[in-house]
């Protein structure tokens, strides 16, 4: 009898036993599972904004205020930090987010692509990802970049530089100047150099660079430069309708309408009526709410757990005469 007591006693003992570690296995799951779930949960994510600048040009204002309204209506934390168009600037941001450690994502607007290239590494050595948009880092720092978000910089120059080709044939010899941006900024200097090669094996002959930074006026008086100093221009490559409009007012003080082809990309509201008078020939549509959006896709795939390819280009599309009353510029 004490025998069979003592045996039932080990029985219920086992049993307690039991029940007691799958119950810790069940809760370590579930807590498990939770945590899994919070970290995909995007409602606790948080994301900050490197911008180049928030207020320099319509293109960075608009990328700044699309961010700003992805994150509300998708309830994600987030901060937009202006570069001020310095590196130093952005550099103290960069830190600052480091050192803040609360951050999941950085979307990247590089002042400078090859400082960029460090933002990069020190961010991804603080384990916070990196997003690059509107501009990418510098060749040598993208490997460590989850993918770009933006415009095809060459694919518009591209557009502009294969209706130059069109309209005056390759084998015509040409003189054109560039009007560019920041010498620095990973995008110009990719619009650039598809200048360059778009007109490579053409006759077509560049007189000189230009560098406005964000300035209409600077990019006017480059070109009333120009005009004075070259009497055999044939046309422009602006990098930018700021530029593009800057130059018109240049060329039409000059006394020149007409007489000197303009191509641009990014497409301004004040454009549209240049190409219906004919002064401005082409430009090619870059807007903020499209690459937001595009963004807006990436950041949602990655929440999934998803990798997206390196290059997210938003939509761009060509306007001339012949489509401008069917374009709607965002600025």
């Amino acid at each position: 009898m004490k025998v069979r007591t003592g045996l039932q006693f080990v029985i219920i003992l086992i049993c307690m036993l039991v029940t007691v570690l799958t119950g810790c296995r069940r809760k370590s799951a579930e807590a498990s599972a939770n945590g899994s779930q919070r970290g995909q949960d995007s409602k606790e994510f948080h994301v900050a904004y490197a911008a180049v600048t928030t207020s320099l040009a319509p293109w960075v204002v608009a990328l700044a205020n699309e961010f700003g309204e992805m994150c509300k209506r998708n309830d994600w934390k987030y901060d937009i930090y202006d570069g001020e168009g310095n590196p130093t600037v952005q550099t103290e941001q960069i830190n600052s987010i480091i050192s803040d450690g609360d951050v999941d994502m950085v979307v990247l607007f590089p002042v400078d692509g090859e400082v960029g290239v460090q933002y990069v590494k020190d961010l991804t050595s603080a384990g916070i990802g990196v997003i690059t948009m509107g501009s990418d880092v510098a060749a040598d720092g993208q490997a460590l970049v989850k993918c770009y978000v933006g415009p095809d910089q060459a694919g518009m120059v591209n557009i502009a530089t294969d209706y130059v080709k069109e309209i005056y044939g390759p084998d015509k010899p040409l003189n054109y100047v560039i009007l560019s941006g920041f010498d620095v900024q990973y995008d110009y200097i990719l619009r650039e150099k598809a200048v360059n090669d778009g007109f490579a094996g053409t006759k077509y002959n560049q007189l000189a660079v230009s560098y406005c930074g964000a300035s209409r006026d600077v990019a006017m008086e480059k070109m009333a430069n120009y005009l004075v100093t070259y009497n055999n221009l044939d046309f422009v490559a602006c990098l930018s309708d700021e530029f593009a409009l800057g130059a018109i007012q240049a060329i039409d003080e000059a006394g020149k309408t007409g007489q000197i082809m303009v191509v641009s990309i990014e497409c301004f509201k004040a454009s549209i009526p240049m190409i219906k008078e004919g002064k401005l020939a082409i430009t090619v549509t870059m807007t903020g709410r499209n690459t937001i959006l595009r963004l807006e896709e990436v950041l949602k795939a990655y929440l999934r757990g998803e990798t997206p390819d390196y290059s997210q280009f938003s939509l761009i599309e060509p306007v001339t005469k012949a489509t401008a009353d069917s374009v709607s510029p965002e600025y």
